[in-house]
């Protein structure tokens, strides 16, 4: 389960095409792109890091300019936004990651914690945490309220009844992290900075695909919750990532995107590797200690591996750092 999710909630998306207008020197410039959505989910050592952005280039002919969101509602902004709450963790890294850090005044909550200074950041979360607070989120007179969690479309309408401008992306997979980075950018005025870091998490993705391209595949399970086991189906990011990486997830004929999967069913499919979360709260030593584990191939080989939630569950820029750091437990002497 995430941090970047609501109260650890799913995360989905509706069928929709995002279409951007551009207003450049008079002529409108309409640039679209689909993506395929699915349904909400229910609980569940790194090569290097994305490279660091520069100073936001100052692009005024790109505004005014008008999108639609993941959830299929469009949005005009007449300039960059200054102030910007984010509502989800993957959706604070990217600010940062695009250099526009300093503008954030509202952050959802404590697991907004990367990078380190956006822990100072003012928490906004409302009614135990799983909506923002509405009366302290017009207090802060955002420009912009980048939300990163499904649902909620009582708080989103009352927010944009009282003139506050909210935006959503959902990511599904690897490729949709790319276009909501890239969207991000476009959001902020800075479309260049946006482009570099894509370009850069794209070529560490190519690079992995060639490191394992001649390998075999790995057979492996993702532990996202214990004792009641969690991991993740094929409707989420994450596994995804697992599939770039070189792995065959046991859970591909999963029906929801972080399934409930029996310790019988887990034994029975007898997976290669075994990748456990940090948000887990084990080791691998407990792994292999728990009742009926002991019969797995990955922890007879001693192949269940521990990794940072974060780098995996957040569809923000690290997650190139968590698809290398899988592709090192699933291929080891390739890379």
């Amino acid at each position: 389960m995430s941090a970047n999710r609501i109260h650890r909630g799913g995360r989905g998306r509706h069928s929709r095409t995002r279409t951007l207008s551009r207003v450049l020197l008079g002529p409108i410039l309409v640039l679209a792109g689909c993506r395929a959505p699915d349904a909400p989910g229910t609980p569940p050592g790194t090569l290097g890091s994305p490279s660091s952005p520069s100073p936001r280039p100052t692009a005024p002919a790109i505004f005014p300019m008008t999108l639609t969101d993941d959830d299929g509602v469009s949005l005009t902004l007449r300039s960059a936004p200054e102030r910007v709450v984010t509502w989800g963790p993957s959706n604070t890294e990217i600010l940062f990651a695009l250099g526009e850090g300093e503008g954030i005044v509202g952050v959802s909550g404590p697991f907004d914690d990367h990078p380190a200074e956006a822990k100072a950041i003012e928490e906004i979360g409302g009614r135990g945490g799983v909506e923002p607070n509405v009366e302290r989120v017009v207090a802060l007179e955002p420009d912009l309220v980048l939300n990163g969690f499904l649902g909620g479309e009582e708080w989103k309408a009352r927010l944009r009844d009282l003139g506050v401008p909210v935006f959503s992306i959902y990511a599904k997979d690897f490729d949709d992290v790319l276009e909501d980075i890239r969207t991000v950018g476009m959001l902020m005025g800075a479309p260049g900075v946006a482009d570099a870091l894509t370009g850069d998490m794209a070529a560490r993705e190519e690079d992995i695909q060639a490191a394992v391209a001649a390998e075999p595949r790995v057979s492996c399970f993702f532990e996202a919750g214990y004792p009641e086991l969690y991991t993740v189906g094929p409707q989420d990011f994450p596994f995804d990532l697992l599939l770039r990486a070189g792995c065959d997830p046991v859970t591909e004929e999963a029906d929801a995107p972080y399934p409930l999967w029996s310790i019988e069913r887990l034994v029975a499919d007898d997976p290669e590797v075994y990748i456990l979360t940090s948000e887990a709260g084990a080791s691998p030593m407990q792994v292999a200690q728990r009742p009926g584990f002991a019969g797995i191939a990955a922890v007879r080989a001693g192949r269940v591996y521990l990794i940072d939630s974060d780098l995996v569950t957040r569809p923000g820029p690290r997650v190139i750092e968590g698809m290398e750091q899988l592709a090192e437990f699933l291929h080891p002497d390739v890379t």
